[in-house]
């Protein structure tokens, strides 16, 4: 009987330390996601480095390059900043890219198309980096423009990638509070997932 319990007692024990490290690891990650909501963006910057998001069917710009957009757009007509990336490959739904789909709202707002470089191939954050990273070797300064929720996993990649301290700054006009909970989650899973894989390489 003893045989059998010291076994079982090892199992518990073992599922109750792991539960309370995956506990503390969520909390500092959500509190970590929370914290960079406001960015931390040094203006002006030469290159505004904006993230991708979803395109519709019909390739009309989702809500979040919208938002995305129109604040790299309105920080280029403030000075704020000098040229934009964008970066955003094919989802399997639409015929452009979401690089294309924000080019295409930023000259609707003014932008002159000169100062529009697009990355069209990544379909994720890491992606996003990896090949954003020779379009801006040039700049002297960036900032990384995305939704609010979404800074956090940027500045961890863009660390992991060695990109040193990439500024951040948060689109304008945030969703509502249920779609950035639910994103919050999504981020946090995410970054579990991406520091699981540093520690296990």
């Amino acid at each position: 009987m003893m045989i059998l319990f010291r076994p079982f007692r090892l199992v518990l024990t073992l599922f109750f330390y792991g539960f309370v490290v995956l506990f503390l690891a969520t909390t500092a990650l959500t509190f970590r996601v929370w914290e960079a909501f406001p960015g931390d963006a040094v203006f002006p910057a030469e290159c505004g480095l904006v993230f991708g998001a979803a395109v519709h069917r019909t390739d009309d710009p989702g809500p979040g390059i919208t938002r995305r957009t129109s604040t790299a757009a309105r920080l280029v007509h403030e000075g704020m900043v000098d040229r934009l990336i964008f970066t955003g490959g094919r989802g399997a739904a639409s015929n452009e890219s979401e690089a294309a789909v924000m080019r295409a709202v930023a000259m609707r707002r003014g932008v002159d198309p000169d100062r529009i470089t697009l990355e069209e191939e990544a379909t994720s954050t890491w992606e996003n980096l990896v090949y954003a990273r020779p379009l801006v070797s040039d700049c002297s300064s960036i900032v990384g423009i995305s939704d609010r929720y979404h800074l956090a996993r940027i500045q961890y990649l863009a660390e992991l990638q060695d990109w040193g301290e990439l500024p951040v700054y948060p689109a304008d006009n945030p969703p509502n509070d249920a779609f950035t909970i639910r994103s919050v989650m999504r981020e946090v899973a995410a970054m579990l997932y991406y520091m699981l894989i540093a520690v296990s390489s």
